[in-house]
């Protein structure tokens, strides 16, 4: 068996990353880590995703990439799905990132939860779960467990997706490093590479190949002249970053094994894909895959043991109230900008026990504000605690005491006495 080979080196791996780190991959993930808190959470995901995946067949590939682009940067945190402010260009903005889709299907599934169970299911979750459906739909079953229990991150950095994300460009060498960064072995890497089987990929990520692999004006040795004859007919210069192209010839809308069989002909489409040949154990893997169907096993493990990376657990990280939300530091300002929902009472008092300074919330939009006042809408609380509690004594949203928008800011101030004193970011 293809695992039987690596499993004694995993089992040492994993003793030695438990003893030596003290954090073992999954953390308190686990299964139906919403069955009491939230029972409908994964039903709802996937009522939601199938809708939209029977509507637009290019869905599965773009979530199961996003979902891969989230665990490769900062772990597996729902950080992919955060925009990018004035002064932080986000993971968004990395250029592996650009063509990322399906954001708005993970926002349907958030908003329909947060009504159904409001502040339990993570981002990070839903986006595991969405990938999942999304593959799935083809079949009419699930096709890999999903173990859930995870938090969202806030921290979000184009320059984190642009040192984490392996590249098309990559050779074994630098995929295999990537990989093992990530706590994945060789089987791993190959059995995602899979993930390849659906979905396109743009001439720019793979141009190079046909005009200009060494710098000479020459073509990659290594692809299969015909495929190579077909590939300039579509992408026709080395600079087009417009056209695209399926990744899988023949069967790029179905999840098989078909990637494995091409890629033994030399019609890998990336530099990526035609380095698993150039390593004998790789290749052996590719040629047992092609050769099985061993595939959506070995994928249904791999893809489980990348959900697993670097998870946000326990009481680390939080649950997005969106799963899109801003955050940005003016330092001369001395303030912190959010945008997005808040739980106004439960921040205060977290600032203030951890900053130990003045904390004020404040609406930087003064127009609405005056005009909420003026329909008698405005809050008389003063002070720190403006939005104050709702009528049923739970805690107020801010984004539902003053009808905010999601392009609206809450200011945060820091300070002593001297509003201006310091800055805490």
């Amino acid at each position: 068996m293809m695992r039987s080979r690596f499993s004694l080196l995993l089992i040492s791996c994993s003793l030695l990353m438990c003893i030596f780190v003290g954090v073992c991959h999954g953390g308190e993930l686990r299964k139906k880590f919403y069955k009491e808190s939230c029972p409908l959470a994964e039903d709802i995901v996937k009522n939601i995703t199938w809708t939209r995946v029977a509507n637009n067949v290019t869905l599965p590939s773009k979530l199961l990439r996003m979902h891969f682009h989230d665990c490769f940067v900062r772990g597996c945190d729902g950080s992919v799905l955060i925009d990018s402010t004035s002064n932080n260009p986000a993971e968004k903005e990395a250029v592996p990132n650009l063509t990322l889709g399906g954001f708005d299907v993970i926002e349907e599934a958030k908003t329909q939860l947060e009504k159904t169970c409001p502040g339990v299911v993570s981002c990070a979750d839903i986006l595991a779960l969405a990938a999942r459906d999304a593959v799935s739909f083809q079949f009419n079953k699930s096709m890999w467990e999903v173990l859930t229990g995870r938090r969202d991150g806030r921290i979000s950095r184009q320059s984190d997706a642009l040192a984490n994300l392996p590249t098309p460009f990559f050779n074994f060498t630098a995929l295999k490093q990537s990989f093992s960064s990530k706590g994945l072995t060789v089987t791993d890497l190959v059995v995602l590479s899979g993930g390849h089987t659906i979905g396109i990929g743009h001439c720019n990520f793979f141009s190079n190949r046909l005009y200009n692999f060494t710098g000479k004006g020459d073509q990659d040795p290594s692809l299969n002249s015909t495929y190579a004859a077909t590939l300039k007919s579509q992408c026709k210069t080395l600079t087009d970053n417009t056209t695209f192209v399926p990744m899988d010839p023949g069967t790029f809308l179905s999840f098989d094994a078909n990637y494995y069989k091409v890629l033994k002909l030399n019609q890998g489409l990336f530099q990526s894909d035609a380095a698993l040949l150039t390593n004998k154990g790789a290749s052996n893997i590719v040629d047992e895959l092609a050769s099985s169907n061993k595939f959506f096993t070995e994928f249904a493990q791999s893809i489980k043991r990348m959900g697993a990376i670097e998870v946000l657990t326990g009481s680390v990280g939080e649950i997005r109230k969106k799963c899109v939300e801003r955050f940005t530091t003016d330092m001369n300002a001395h303030k912190v900008v959010v945008t997005g929902r808040i739980e106004e009472q439960k921040l205060l008092k977290k600032l203030r026990k951890k900053t130990g300074k003045r904390v004020e919330i404040i609406i930087h939009d003064d127009k609405k504000k005056k005009k909420k006042k003026k329909e008698g809408g405005d809050n008389n609380n003063n002070g720190d605690d403006i939005g104050g509690s709702s009528k049923d004594g739970n805690t107020a949203m801010v984004h539902d005491q003053y009808c905010c928008r999601e392009s609206e800011a809450i200011f945060m101030m820091f300070s002593d006495e001297n509003p201006n004193a310091c800055s805490i970011v």
